[in-house]
C-alpha cells in the first residue's frame, strides 16, 4: 500500500508538471465559431446623435473566440440594415475600449453608418425623404482579431439587431486645432502675432489659423497644416537667445491662456524649445498636454512650415518648406 500511495504521488506531480508545461506554452490556434450576444435592450427606442463631439453610445457584447490561450484582442462591428447583405456590403464600427469585448459604440458612429447604408447624399436628402421620423431595425455581427497576428480575424456566425433605432443626419467632419504664435496664414497674409485664444477671436483663428485632419483621417486625431513663420525683431543670423526664435503652440479649444486646452512643448509657461536645426530635414519631438511652452524656429524673414500634430501620441512633427502629406499608418510623410 505503500508503495502504491508512493506511484500515485508520483503520478500527481508528473501531471501537475504536464498541467504547468500546457499552460505556460499556450498554442495559437485559429477560431473555428465566434458569437454576438442578443442586446438586453433590443426593443428599446434610441435616437443617434448628429454631432461627432456627443459621447452617447450604446452596447454589444461578445466572448473571446478559443484562440487556444486568453488573447489581448481588438473588437469592434458591423452593422447592416440586411441580415442576408455580403459581409462586404456592412459597415464597420469602431469600438470606444478596442481591447474589452463589452463593446460601447458611439451612436454618432452609428448614425453616419446607417446613412452610408441608406445613400443619403446630404442633409436636404435626409429631410426630404423623412428618414429622421422613421425607425430602423439594425443589424449587428461582432468583430474579433488578435492585432499583428494574420489570419487572426474572424466575423460572428450570427447576427444580432437593435429594432428600433431612430436616426439623425450625421456626416463625419474633419476635426481641427488651433496653432498660436509667430505665425501667418500663407494665403490670406494674416498674422496671428500671439492673438489672445479666445471664443471672442474664433473666426479669426477658424478662418486663419487651423490644422485640420485630412478627409482620409478623420477622426484619427492627426492635424496638418502650413504657415508662415514671421521673424522676431531681434532675429539675427546666429542668433542664440530662443527668445530670438518664431515661436508656436496649439489649443485645442479657445479658453484663453489657461492650460486646460493648450499643447505645448513644457509646462513652463512661454518656455521656448528651439529647434532650428532641425526643422529643415524635420523634427519629432513630444507634446506636452496642458504644457504653455514654445517651440522655436529661428528665421530672419517669412519661412514657410508644415506640422502635423498627433494629439493621440502626443507627438509633434515639423518640416520647412509647403508640403503635402501621406500616412503610413500614424507617421507622416512629407511630400
Amino acid at each position: 500500500m505503500k508503495k502504491l500511495s508512493i506511484i500515485f504521488a508520483m503520478v500527481a506531480v508528473a501531471l501537475g508538471f504536464s498541467s504547468c508545461k500546457q499552460e505556460d506554452n499556450p498554442q495559437y490556434h485559429a477560431p473555428t465559431t465566434f458569437t454576438i450576444n442578443e442586446p438586453a435592450l433590443k426593443n428599446q427606442t434610441f435616437r443617434t446623435s448628429s454631432e461627432m463631439t456627443d459621447a452617447a453610445t450604446f452596447d454589444l457584447f461578445c466572448s473571446q473566440p478559443d484562440y487556444g490561450y486568453s488573447a489581448i484582442c481588438n473588437y469592434s462591428a458591423l452593422v447592416s440594415l440586411d441580415p442576408e447583405a455580403p459581409i462586404e456590403e456592412w459597415v464597420a464600427l469602431p469600438n470606444q475600449n478596442s481591447t474589452s469585448a463589452a463593446m460601447s459604440i458611439k451612436t454618432f458612429e452609428l448614425g453616419v453608418a446607417i446613412n452610408k447604408l441608406l445613400n443619403v447624399v446630404d442633409a436636404d436628402d435626409f429631410n426630404a425623404r423623412n428618414l429622421g421620423n422613421q425607425e430602423f431595425k439594425c443589424y449587428f455581427k461582432g468583430v474579433c482579431e488578435i492585432p499583428a497576428i494574420e489570419g487572426s480575424k474572424i466575423i460572428s456566425s450570427n447576427t444580432v439587431s437593435y429594432d428600433k433605432v431612430m436616426i439623425s443626419y450625421a456626416e463625419k467632419l474633419p476635426a481641427w486645432i488651433f496653432i498660436c504664435g509667430d505665425v501667418e496664414n500663407i494665403e490670406s497674409g494674416v498674422a496671428n502675432g500671439f492673438t489672445a485664444p479666445s471664443m471672442a477671436n474664433y473666426d479669426l483663428y477658424k478662418a486663419n489659423f487651423a490644422l485640420y485632419e485630412p478627409n482620409d483621417m478623420i477622426g484619427e486625431k492627426l492635424y496638418v497644416g502650413s504657415f508662415n513663420l514671421t521673424p522676431k525683431a531681434s532675429a539675427l543670423e546666429g542668433a542664440t537667445d530662443p527668445d530670438a526664435c518664431a515661436q508656436f503652440r496649439f489649443f485645442t479649444e479657445l479658453l484663453g491662456w489657461t492650460p486646460e486646452a493648450s499643447l505645448g512643448s513644457n509646462e513652463a509657461d512661454f518656455f521656448c524649445l528651439p529647434i532650428t536645426d532641425k526643422w529643415e530635414n524635420g523634427y519629432s519631438g513630444d507634446i506636452v498636454v496642458q504644457g504653455l511652452g514654445n517651440w522655436g524656429v529661428l528665421v530672419t524673414e517669412k519661412k514657410p512650415v508644415t506640422i502635423v500634430v498627433d494629439q493621440l501620441n502626443n507627438k509633434i512633427f515639423v518640416k520647412e518648406g509647403v508640403h503635402e502629406v501621406t500616412f503610413v499608418g500614424r507617421d507622416p510623410e512629407f511630400n
